[in-house]
């Protein structure tokens, strides 16, 4: 939904330009005093529904949220260190704006108050004792910008006012103990800075330290065998995540439009929905183990590749071309080594693009011979070998 409501954001400013461009001789002079203070208004209320916490913490500075000392007070350097990059970035934008118009300078003496504003009010909109008084105080402040257009100096005044108001509203909220939930959240977001800093994977966790709530729950085997949590483990990564499959519709689509330059990287996206291989200690053959894995995801990915074909009109050999596509590009790809847990990021998105070009070229091939029919043959002979042949690493 934000996504979706700054691509419309976007489209209506497009339209408000061009309809200014067509009524104004001047397409450029734009009034700055009526047209800003709406847009940092704006701006200003999309912090108040992000999620994202902003004040980071050490591990001294976590200790000390557990002595008696109050919360605002330890939390008070760390909200400065925070907003101190969006202070610097509001003086630089200032000064620009300065350069290049210098009666625009109302908005630029406004930049540095409205940009240190937006860390100040994430901290107060994460708070967990924000009552609904406060709720609509720091609803009210946000709109405090819209002053703007009644004076020039209005923005700036608007700007400093939201910034004292926020952090009023914070220090408010922080007076007394620290709620609990503010405190994990705290604890996580130090815990995830800690990781990004050694380098090493982000937790998949939310803000307060819990997985992220899923739409499709995929549950276990209730008999469990080794063939039957193969099959499941295979096909958990396409049921847990279904918008991976809609690469795949287009890579049927752009087949059947005769297009394998296309179908190829779409293919590649698929691929990304790979299962991991069963470990080394499972109890069954080897062999057996990569057919289990490989075989579920590549039937359900080339369900989808041959409804994209059918989508498009292609005939019956192209169907069970598409069919097989997906199936073929796993195949190759294991072949190619990818499933290699040693491959590097940038050799697995090589051969993700290698293995997803194979079936595409090799139909084209086939059509352009003017046997299509063998199309399906060749893609199932060359996927078999695949797999029956060891891996290239």
């Amino acid at each position: 939904m934000p996504l979706l409501a700054a691509y419309l954001g976007a489209a209506g400013l497009v339209a408000l330009l061009s309809l200014w461009q067509l009524y104004q001789p001047a397409p450029f002079a734009l009034p700055l005093g009526l047209v800003t203070p709406a847009i940092c208004t704006v701006l200003l209320l999309a912090v108040l529904v992000s999620r994202r916490p902003n004040v980071a913490l050490t591990t001294a500075e976590l200790g000390w949220l557990r002595s008696p000392t109050p919360p605002w007070a330890v939390l008070a350097w760390p909200l400065l260190r925070t907003a101190a990059p969006w202070l610097g970035a509001g003086l630089l934008g200032g000064a620009a704006l300065l350069a290049v118009s210098l009666p625009a300078w109302p908005v630029a003496a406004a930049l540095p108050g409205l940009a240190a504003a937006v860390p100040v009010l994430q901290a107060a909109s994460h708070a967990q004792r924000l009552t609904a008084s406060r709720r609509v105080r720091l609803l009210l402040t946000v709109l405090l910008p819209l002053l703007g257009p009644l004076h020039p100096l209005g923005l700036m005044v608007g700007g400093l006012l939201t910034l004292l108001a926020g952090g009023f509203i914070w220090k408010q909220t922080l007076r007394s103990a620290l709620p609990p939930r503010l405190l994990r959240l705290l604890e996580v977001q130090a815990v995830q800075a800690r990781t990004r800093r050694l380098g090493l994977p982000l937790l998949a966790v939310n803000a307060d330290g819990l997985r992220p709530a899923r739409r499709w729950t995929v549950k276990p085997p209730v008999h469990p065998t080794p063939a039957r949590i193969l099959l499941w483990r295979a096909t958990l990564p396409l049921l847990t995540s279904p918008a991976a499959v809609l690469p795949t519709l287009l890579g049927g689509l752009a087949l059947a439009a005769g297009l394998p330059g296309l179908m190829g990287p779409c293919l590649a996206a698929g691929l990304r929905g790979l299962p991991a291989l069963p470990p080394p200690a499972a109890p069954v053959p080897a062999s057996k183990a990569l057919w289990w894995s490989l075989l579920p995801s590549g039937l359900t990915l080339g369900t989808v590749c041959a409804v994209g074909a059918l989508l498009a009109g292609a005939h019956l050999s192209l169907t069970f071309s598409a069919g097989l596509a997906s199936w073929l590009a796993l195949a190759v790809f294991h072949w190619l080594g990818g499933s290699c847990p040693t491959a590097g990021a940038g050799v697995r998105i090589q051969l993700e693009l290698g293995a997803g070009l194979t079936p595409g070229i090799l139909t084209a091939t086939c059509v352009g011979l003017g046997l299509p029919g063998l199309a399906p043959l060749a893609l199932l002979g060359l996927g078999l070998l695949a797999l029956l042949v060891s891996p290239l690493t």
